[in-house]
């Protein structure tokens, strides 16, 4: 029988690789409809605008490429700019598109499965319901994305340093150290937000929540997302193709295909595509977490536990007898 996914208990689970996998198929099919209604009313406008901005940068590049006129190239070789001003408001717009985009994706899908984790089944939530759930939650989501990314920049300053000083070291460093560093900092923090939000805690302590579950769990997690980000990739490259359309359109300078318009719109379809079935991989940690909670702490078999005798018992009925027969002996 198929889980509706409108509990708590339904989350709660202890679920091997293969089943963490299947539950996260086994949600999205049964909840894509409303959840794509709220995708499209929270998260579109920010990929249609990513799309944009990579649409200006993505055009002037292959411009770039095309043009071969004697005067243009001369112009290029003597160290004039090569990008006109399109391209660096693409690459603006793109980055202000992806960074809206992706923290409304990343809170429209945990706000969702919040409301249906509850104690009794909840009805399927609806765009204004993940509204209310989301709005006094985005700025701590803006404010994480803010302190990962402060985070981020040290490091690079940190390794730049390093290879300024001594760049045989500093490339030692980054493979032997940093990058390792980094990967193994990677896995526990797709926790994070699933961390932050089902169990409603600010950004510090979604940060030890998640190093904390992962705690002896790592290779389990990195595996799952592996393969879950290699299923999502295999999706999304149906989207790639529109793109690789418009490239050799404009290298070929085909009709239409050549258009900055249809380069445009490629771009936005490959933006809201790819960040829709980024939804894989967000469910999938989802039941990571759910699963590391439920081995580490029980809180699902506690609960069941708390439940017993709660409820009416089963009256015991017989089609073929009533109480007073004896029987057949």
């Amino acid at each position: 029988m198929k889980t509706p996914f409108t509990r708590a208990a339904d989350f709660q689970q202890e679920r091997d690789f293969g089943q963490k996998i299947s539950a996260t198929f086994e949600f999205l099919g049964t909840h894509w409809r409303p959840l794509l209604k709220c995708l499209a009313y929270f998260v579109l406008p920010g990929t249609l605008l990513a799309g944009i901005g990579l649409g200006l940068m993505m055009n002037s590049m292959f411009d770039l490429i095309t043009q071969t006129q004697q005067g243009e190239a001369a112009r290029i070789s003597n160290g004039s700019m090569p990008f006109g001003p399109g391209y660096f408001i693409g690459i603006g717009v793109a980055f202000i598109g992806g960074i809206i985009s992706f923290a409304l994706l990343l809170s429209t899908v945990y706000a969702y499965v919040r409301l249906l984790y509850t104690d009794e089944p909840a009805p399927l939530p609806q765009p204004r319901q993940v509204w209310l759930e989301m709005k006094p939650r985005l700025g701590r989501v803006f404010l994480s994305f803010g302190v990962l990314g402060v985070a981020y920049l040290l490091l690079a300053v940190v390794l730049v340093s390093l290879i300024a000083l001594d760049e045989v070291v500093g490339v030692v460093l980054l493979f032997l150290v940093m990058l390792p560093a980094l990967l193994y900092v990677v896995v526990p923090l797709s926790l994070f937000f699933p961390a932050m939000w089902l169990e409603d805690l600010g950004i510090f302590a979604a940060l030890r929540r998640s190093f904390q579950l992962v705690a002896g769990r790592w290779w389990a997690t990195l595996a799952l997302l592996l393969v879950a980000s290699l299923i999502q990739g295999t999706m999304s490259f149906v989207f790639i193709i529109p793109f690789y359309a418009s490239m050799f359109g404009k290298i070929l300078k085909l009709p239409v295909l050549s258009s900055d318009v249809f380069g445009m719109v490629v771009q936005c379809l490959y933006m809201t595509g790819v960040s829709f079935l980024y939804v894989v991989s967000l469910i999938a940690s989802a039941f990571q977490f759910f699963h590391l909670v439920e081995q580490k702490e029980g809180h699902g078999l506690l609960q069941l536990v708390a439940s017993l005798g709660q409820t009416a018992a089963p009256a015991a009925a017989n089609s073929a007898y009533s109480p007073t027969d004896d029987g057949e002996y």
